[in-house]
């Protein structure tokens, strides 16, 4: 039963195996039959567009080349209008060029400039040797100078030389007031630098640089002209009383207050010397720039002897560079305005040459006045070359912000050349005291100048030298100038040798360097000072006399150091000065002591026998005599003397006095009291004139010639 079973299914599974195939290949053969339907409808198809393409290629060829065609046309009368515009170009143009621009309406005429541009490169490189660009080049040159001459007539009509009272109103202007709020400076409007620089740029981008010299050569005139009027003005008799016209800057109390012009100087270079010690302070360079905030840095301007011309010639100058600085800045501002940044320093060199010339040269001027007056002996002139230079010194930031390499070192020819002028002032003073010693000739000062006079005696009463006193005063005049001077000694190989040795052995710090060198320049001058003192002495006759004036001068030497404390610049760079001058003083005294050695030996008691019972030998009468003669003699004569003689300092005139009490009246007392009783002649009294009391009394009467 079973593989029947299996029979029949296998046998039924096999039937409806074949119902499936017989099914598979009836839809086999549907699928045939579409396939073969489909493959004739795609044939005939593609032999559709076949036929198709063959009709319309043709026509799309024929059309893209007439739109090319066409294209090409467009282009080519495009280029023939621009050529016929080339040629037509100076026709269109001329009666604008030949007008020339109007203020206000420049684009017309830069559009016209243009097109003539465009026709001339057109002709330069398709047709270089025709007419037409000679026509076009000529009225192009044409157009271009015309542009320059408006260029150089918008800058007459809208420059003006600054007034002098309003340059110095710009001048003396607070620090922290901008130049824009000073109506003095308002020139060339905003328009107009708009078309100024329009015009300038359009010239440089056009390769046409004339207007650099237009531009430089104008402006160089309202700057020369602005400080031309500067210094006319400062001829004139109103200089240095003008009132400061605060209205500007909404200071209405103020207004009309009148300020010396060398009180304004100060004030402006006290601001930027303070401002340079905070400066220096804020990036810890301090101890670099010893600058003392209190110290008087317009001295010179302020000073009691002001009043030289040499003085007034320095303090004109110092405002006719601050003017030129002043200047120069707001040309810097109007460069930036209306002058491409790529030719600014090229621009501002012109324009600035002519003015930084003539403050050079004027400096030279000024210098070489200073420095005759020195070759005079005119010490005054040289404390003026001191102040302007610290001045100078201080203004030398501001310009260098301002100026290019080569202008920096062109006005740094005027601080090199008042530095020369400052090393050669103080190495013709230390000739003048060294000189003193070999001519014989004084000092005298007036009261504005110190100079030598012809004299070639020494005082009659051994006072203070005036060589003395006048170059003591000289050397405290230099405190005021320590950081100035020491910048010139720092050069002098002499003093930067002996500084180097006092640094190396730690007795001066680096900071005190410019004490330190000042230090040296004082004790060389002392140096020479003493020296000619010494020989001023031989020219007194008698021992005394030359020590008294020795020690009038070397004491007031010494009190004068201590009182203007040069005492201590002298003590950096040799420590026991003070005490040196101790023991020379100790040592004139002993000298001046000596010279009564004379008279001492008259009265001495030691080579002359006692008298026995009131009574000596008839051969000791005679030397007794002899020696009361010439006591009295030489007593008398040195009353005479010394009584004329001067010691202005009264400690010192008193001790001198109670050093000669105390040197001759004992022994004197002893002398009397031992041979004024005994008979030694018939007319005692003819010898025996003066008793020990009215000796003191003629001692004391000394340095007073009123007894």
């Amino acid at each position: 039963m079973s593989t029947l079973e299996n029979t029949l299914q296998i046998e039924t599974k096999l039937e409806k195996e074949r119902t499936n195939q017989a099914l598979l290949k009836d839809r086999v053969e549907k699928y045939s039959e579409l396939t073969q339907s489909m493959s004739k409808i795609l044939n005939s198809f593609e032999q559709r567009l076949g036929k198709l393409e063959q009709t319309i290629l043709p026509v799309y060829n024929v059309t893209k080349n007439l739109q090319k065609q066409q294209q090409n046309l467009d282009s080519t009368l495009n280029c023939l209008e621009q050529v016929l515009s080339h040629y037509d170009a100076s026709q269109d143009v001329c009666n604008l060029i030949h007008q020339g621009p109007s203020e206000g309406n420049i684009t017309a005429f830069l559009d016209g400039l243009n097109k003539l541009k465009k026709a001339k490169d057109y002709f330069l490189n398709n047709n270089p040797q025709s007419v037409e660009l000679e026509n076009v080049t000529s009225l192009f040159n044409n157009g271009c100078e015309t542009l320059n001459n408006h260029l150089k007539s918008l800058l007459k009509k809208h420059s003006t030389p600054m007034r002098p009272v309003d340059l110095l109103d710009l001048i003396y202007i607070e620090e922290d007031s901008s130049n824009e709020d000073c109506p003095s400076i308002k020139q060339l409007p905003t328009s107009t630098r708009e078309e100024l620089n329009t015009i300038a740029q359009w010239l440089d981008n056009n390769l046409r640089r004339e207007y650099v010299q237009i531009y430089g050569d104008e402006r160089s005139e309202v700057i020369m002209r602005s400080l031309q009027n500067l210094k006319d003005h400062q001829k004139s008799g109103s200089w240095g009383n003008e009132p400061l016209k605060s209205r500007y800057y909404g200071r209405p109390s103020d207004a009309g207050v009148k300020k010396s012009t060398s009180a304004r100087l100060q004030q402006i270079f006290e601001r930027k010397a303070n401002k340079m010690l905070i400066k220096a302070q804020t990036l810890g360079q301090s101890a670099a720039l010893t600058m003392r905030k209190n110290s008087s840095f317009g001295d010179i301007l302020a000073a009691e002897e002001y009043g030289s011309d040499n003085d007034q010639e320095l303090e004109k100058y110092l405002v006719l560079l601050l003017g030129l600085q002043k200047l120069l800045v707001w040309e810097r501002h109007l460069l930036n305005d209306i002058i491409p940044p790529s030719r600014h320093n090229e621009v501002f060199s012109r324009l600035s040459q002519p003015s930084i010339e003539m403050v050079v040269k004027d400096a030279e001027a000024i210098t070489g006045r200073v420095l005759r007056s020195i070759s005079r002996k005119e010490w005054s002139a040289a404390l003026g070359i001191f102040s302007a230079l610290k001045h100078v010194q201080i203004l030398q930031p501001d310009i260098d912000k301002i100026c290019d390499s080569a202008q920096r070192q062109q006005l740094g020819g005027v601080l090199s050349k008042l530095q020369q002028t400052g090393s050669k002032a103080l190495e013709q003073f230390i000739d003048g005291v060294k000189n003193d010693a070999g001519s014989g000739g004084m000092v005298s000062m007036s009261s504005s100048t110190i100079s030598y006079g012809g004299g070639s005696n020494v005082p009659k009463d051994a006072t203070v030298y005036e060589l003395t006193s006048n170059t003591i005063w000289f050397l405290e005049q230099l405190q005021e100038h320590c950081e100035t001077i020491g910048s010139i000694l720092q050069v002098e190989a002499s003093y930067t040798s002996d500084l180097d040795r006092l640094t190396s052995q730690r007795t001066v710090a680096i900071e005190q360097k410019n004490k330190a060198l000042l230090g040296l320049y004082v004790r060389k001058v002392i140096g020479e000072l003493n020296y000619t003192i010494a020989t001023k002495s031989e020219q007194y006759g008698d021992l005394a006399t030359k020590q008294l004036f020795k020690l009038n001068n070397t004491h007031y030497i010494l009190k004068s150091l201590q009182r203007s404390n040069l005492i201590d610049l002298v003590a950096l760079t040799e420590q026991d000065c003070e005490k040196r001058y101790q023991r020379m003083i100790h040592d004139l005294k002993k000298a001046y002591l000596s010279s009564w050695s004379k008279l001492l030996a008259n009265i001495s008691l030691e080579d002359i026998p006692r008298p026995v019972q009131g009574r000596i030998k008839d051969k000791e009468r005679a030397n007794i005599k002899e020696r009361f003669s010439s006591f009295n003699k030489e007593l008398e004569d040195a009353v005479r003397i010394q009584r004329a003689i001067s010691v202005p300092d009264v400690l010192l005139r008193e001790g001198i006095k109670r050093d000669n009490t105390e040197n001759i009246i004992p022994l004197y007392h002893a002398f009397f009291e031992m041979f004024s009783d005994v008979q030694f002649s018939k007319n005692p009294e003819k010898y025996v004139k003066y008793k020990p009391t009215e000796v003191n009394a003629m001692l004391n009467s000394f340095f007073d010639d009123t007894i």
